[in-house]
C-alpha cells in the first residue's frame, strides 16, 4: 500500500506553489515599518498554517505525522543556531527591533526549519515507498544539500542571516555543508524509526538529531575554520 496517494502528492505540490507565491508577495512588496524578521515570522505562520489546514481538512494522517516531527525538530534547532551565533560567532542575525530568543536568535527561527524538514521527510518517504530505501537516502541527501545551500546563498539578500566565517562561497559557509547533509539524513532516518511511536519518542528522536547536528557543526568548524584556514 502506498503511503501517499496521487491526490496527496498533487496537494503537496499545490501547497508549495501557493506558498511560493505568498512568500514572494510577503518579501517583495514594500510595507512601511515591516521588518525582515516580521516578514519571516509571517511566512513561517503561513506555511505551517497551510500544512495544518491541509492535513486536518483532507484527513492526511501521514502529513500530520511528518509535520509534528518536523515542527518539534524545528523548535529544537534554536539551540544549534544560538550556539553557532553566540559561541562560535559563525552566524549573525539582523537586529531590527523584533523579539529575539536569548538576545541572539529571531523568534521566527523556531519555526523556520519546519519548512525544509517537512519537504525533505515527505519526499524521502514517498521515494522510499515508490523506489527503495537506498534511493530515498540518495534523494534526501541531494535534496538536503540543494535546499540548505540555496537558502544560505539567497536569504542573505534579505538579509535573514549572514555567515561570519572565512571559508565561504557567497554566503555559503564551507564548514556547514556536511553537517547539514547529515542533518537531513539523520532527520529522515530518525523519523522512520519514531513515526509510529509515542510523542515522547518523537521528542527524544528530534533531540538526538539536534545534538548530532551541533556535534557535526562543531567538528567541521574546528577542522575547516581553525585547522585548515587558521581562523
Amino acid at each position: 500500500m502506498q503511503i501517499f496517494s496521487e491526490k496527496s502528492i498533487r496537494d503537496f505540490l499545490l501547497i508549495h506553489v501557493i506558498f511560493a507565491v505568498l512568500a514572494a508577495v510577503t518579501l517583495l512588496i514594500p510595507l512601511p515599518g515591516a521588518t525582515i524578521s516580521g516578514r519571516m515570522l509571517v511566512l513561517v505562520m503561513i506555511y505551517n498554517g497551510l500544512i495544518i489546514v491541509e492535513f486536518y481538512g483532507k484527513g492526511y494522517d501521514d502529513w500530520k505525522s511528518i509535520w509534528v516531527f518536523a515542527f518539534i525538530l524545528s523548535l529544537l534547532m534554536v539551540f544549534p543556531d544560538w550556539y553557532l551565533a553566540e559561541t562560535l560567532g559563525a552566524l549573525q542575525f539582523p537586529v531590527d527591533g523584533f523579539p529575539m530568543i536569548g538576545g541572539a536568535i529571531p523568534i521566527y527561527m523556531a519555526g523556520l526549519w519546519s519548512i525544509p524538514f517537512f519537504i525533505i521527510l515527505f519526499v524521502g518517504k514517498e521515494s522510499q515507498e515508490r523506489k527503495s530505501l537506498n534511493f530515498a537516502y540518495t534523494l534526501v541527501s541531494v535534496l538536503t544539500v540543494l535546499i540548505f545551500a540555496l537558502s544560505e546563498l539567497t536569504l542573505v539578500t534579505l538579509p535573514s542571516w549572514t555567515a561570519t566565517v572565512i571559508g565561504m562561497t557567497g554566503n555559503l559557509a564551507w564548514y556547514i555543508i556536511i553537517p547539514e547533509l547529515f542533518l537531513g539524513l539523520s532527520a529522515f532516518i530518525c523519523y522512520n524509526y519514531v513515526k509510529d511511536r509515542e510523542i515522547w519518542m518523537k521528542i527524544f528522536g528530534a533531540f538526538t538529531v539536534m545534538i548530532l547536528y551541533i556535534g557535526h557543526a562543531s567538528f567541521f568548524f574546528f577542522l575547516i575554520e581553525t585547522l585548515l584556514l587558521g581562523a
